[in-house]
């Protein structure tokens, strides 16, 4: 007769999988007590507590003292430890390069920023990106398990620049290479894209994302998921003529004195707007318009819940939200509700932190994994990619 027992493989992969359930049920949770594990997970008390100490001692929870109410035994709670480990999110971009370190539960510890420019050669461009990611990790007093990269331009599934009209020199550049020689985890996408993946995470969940700054671009979120495309495309309208985005930028440029730097024009001439400059005010419509064109295309595609207009240029949104509605109001048959993001210009880089807490998550959360490793303090101690 054929045994009905499970065989120690069976025992063994079993356990592992509890263990993931309920790593991932402490770390949804924040702070939570067996008895609450307990009936979460429908496992016994025995098992989840077998699975809870083995945790804690590979470092992975950490149990909270607990306080003494009264008669009898303290309820025990465990917390997930998000300072097990830390990413890093990277904006790289024509005129600068941004970086921003969270935790694993995604808490912002540090940012940092360095100025480049876009004749600036590959390799000084990537070695600035190297000194924002060092600068991050010495702020945050952190060793660094994952980077996720983003970058102007078309990037392809495997993290290399396909297109880069901004950059001169960066299409070919394979990011996903380069930074893998120091993180044992890369990921890489399209900056716009990933500007649009931090407001999702931050409950937007049918938009078109406009992402302005000194470069432009659209992404979508279309029930709750961010749609690359089948190429990494979606929404990138940068090379259709009729958009004239690109050039949609001189309009400000125009209105502000010739000896002001490129990159602080835009912002000097939404601050003349403000001001009550006509010259500037007439810019920042015409500025309006043409980013109108192109969000009207995408809503009139998807027909959306919300406009959210995100990157550097959404700071200014008290002089351009209203010019960029009254040409939508004239362009759509029906117009989205509109709003600007409150990240700012590190949206790209909080993003790119969320891609990379993704791609943890895969690699050590995932139930089809194997058994959880032991951390040592800050280190992931596992093969890379």
């Amino acid at each position: 007769m054929r045994s009905t027992m499970p065989d120690a493989g069976d025992q063994t992969r079993l356990r592992q999988l509890n263990e993931r359930a309920i790593l991932a049920a402490v770390r949804s949770a924040g702070d939570v007590r067996v008895a609450q594990i307990v009936e979460q997970s429908g496992l016994g008390r025995t098992a989840v507590e077998e699975v809870l100490s083995s945790l804690v001692s590979r470092r992975w929870l950490v149990e909270e003292s607990p306080a003494i109410r009264g008669r009898g035994r303290p309820a025990r709670s465990y917390r997930f430890r998000a300072d097990a480990g830390y990413v890093v999110g990277l904006d790289i971009g024509a005129y600068s390069v941004r970086g921003v370190l969270t935790d694993l539960n995604g808490q912002t510890l540090a940012n940092q920023r360095q100025s480049v420019f876009p004749e600036t050669p590959r390799l000084d461009r990537l070695a600035a990106a190297d000194e924002v990611v060092a600068a991050c990790a010495r702020e945050a007093g952190a060793e660094v398990w994952a980077i996720g990269v983003g970058t102007t331009g078309l990037v392809d599934t495997a993290g290399t620049v396909v297109r880069a009209n901004a950059i001169p020199d960066w299409a070919g550049t394979d990011l996903a290479e380069y930074f893998g020689r120091s993180a044992r985890l890369v990921v890489v996408d399209n900056d716009s894209q990933l500007a649009a993946l931090a407001e999702q995470r931050r409950g937007a969940t049918d938009m078109v994302f406009l992402h302005a700054g000194r470069r432009t671009g659209l992404a979508l979120v279309l029930e709750g998921r961010l749609r690359r495309g089948a190429y990494g495309a979606a929404a990138d309208m940068s090379a259709l003529r009729g958009v004239a985005w690109e050039a949609a930028l001189e309009h400000l440029h125009a209105a502000v004195p010739a000896e002001v730097p490129e990159m602080d024009k835009a912002e000097r001439a939404f601050a003349a707007a403000r001001n009550g400059d006509r010259a500037a005010v007439n810019a920042v419509r015409k500025y309006a318009r043409a980013m109108a064109v192109a969000a009207a295309t995408a809503i009139s595609i998807v027909d959306p819940r919300l406009l959210v207009l995100g990157g550097a240029f959404s700071q200014s949104a008290d002089v351009l939200m209203e010019p960029l509605a009254a040409e939508l109001d004239r362009l759509c048959p029906r117009v989205p509700e509109l709003q600007a993001s409150s990240l700012g210009a590190l949206c790209v880089a909080l993003g790119a932190c969320s891609l990379a807490l993704d791609a943890v998550d895969e690699r050590l959360l995932a139930r089809s994994r194997g058994p959880l490793p032991t951390l040592a303090a800050g280190s992931l101690d596992s093969p890379k990619r």
